[in-house]
């Protein structure tokens, strides 16, 4: 006589039973979906280690990095929305505030001009296009004078006071310039760039920056330029520099009204 047959129904296994019935491709794709739950620093350490292994791993790594470095050498990124952002931050945005008001922002407003700073750079490495280091450089340039010349009321004369020993702008501009070749350096030296005479405009800044006690150390930046450049080197025309602050004041706030590119603003400064 059959014995009669269980009437349990066995339990499923969700770990393993559940994969019986799927092929390796899907299982494959299971496992990749999951792979987004993993940290970024994880997965990273798991490529390196399979591309150590696997030369076929190790020849996608390369083929994806080059591909990416592609892009990156050509895209031209500009950067005079920051240049804007930092002007009006300094000069618009907090002039109705009162002086104590203005005095405890004054940091908060510094610490941004810094983060800036740090984020054009970041983007003005070895493998961007020379046009985007050239625009980062500039852009730095047009930042630093914006701090010299800022400080008609309390919030840019403490923006002021915090680069006399913060050296965020130099540092930022020496990592864009040892990003650059040879021959990108002796454009900017021999005014042959893309954004025209910017070594003159990088020694007016020099001038402010001693003139304000600010920005310590950007007497390097020229010299990495131009170390060729000596204590008998020719002075700009000081008669100009009172009538270009002017302009730069009211070219500023004609861009206010119009909205203006901010790289016509500053045409008109040599």
């Amino acid at each position: 006589m059959a014995e009669p047959e269980s009437a349990k129904r066995a339990r499923s296994n969700t770990i393993g039973d559940a994969h019986v019935n799927t092929t390796p491709l899907e299982e494959i794709s299971q496992r990749v979906q999951h792979l987004e739950d993993l940290d970024p620093d994880a997965v990273v350490h798991i490529l390196a280690q399979a591309a150590q292994i696997h030369p076929d791993v190790m020849g996608m790594v390369d083929q994806a990095i080059r591909a990416i470095r592609e892009i990156e050498q050509n895209r031209i990124l500009t950067f005079d929305h920051y240049s804007s952002e930092v002007w009006r931050s300094i000069n618009i945005t907090y002039r109705s505030m009162g002086g104590s008001a203005q005095y405890d922002i004054a940091d908060d407003v510094a610490q941004e001009v810094v983060d800036t700073i740090e984020t054009i750079a970041e983007q003005c490495g070895s493998y961007a296009s020379p046009q985007t280091r050239l625009n980062g450089l500039s852009t730095l340039r047009k930042i630093g004078k914006t701090i010299a010349l800022s400080s008609n009321d309390t919030v840019g004369h403490e923006v002021q006071n915090w680069f006399q020993s913060d050296s965020s702008l130099v540092e930022g501009m020496i990592k864009i310039i040892s990003s650059m070749t040879a021959d990108e350096i002796r454009a900017i030296r021999e005014n042959k760039s893309s954004q025209g005479a910017l070594w003159p405009k990088l020694q007016e800044l020099e001038d402010l920056a001693d003139s304000h006690c600010i920005h310590p150390g950007l007497a390097e930046v020229l010299d990495i330029l131009d170390p060729t450049r000596g204590e008998d080197e020719e002075e700009g025309d000081e008669g100009e520099e009172e009538g270009e602050d002017e302009e730069y004041w009211d070219n500023h706030e004609r861009n206010e009204e119009e909205d203006a590119d901010e790289d016509d603003v500053h045409q008109a400064r040599p």
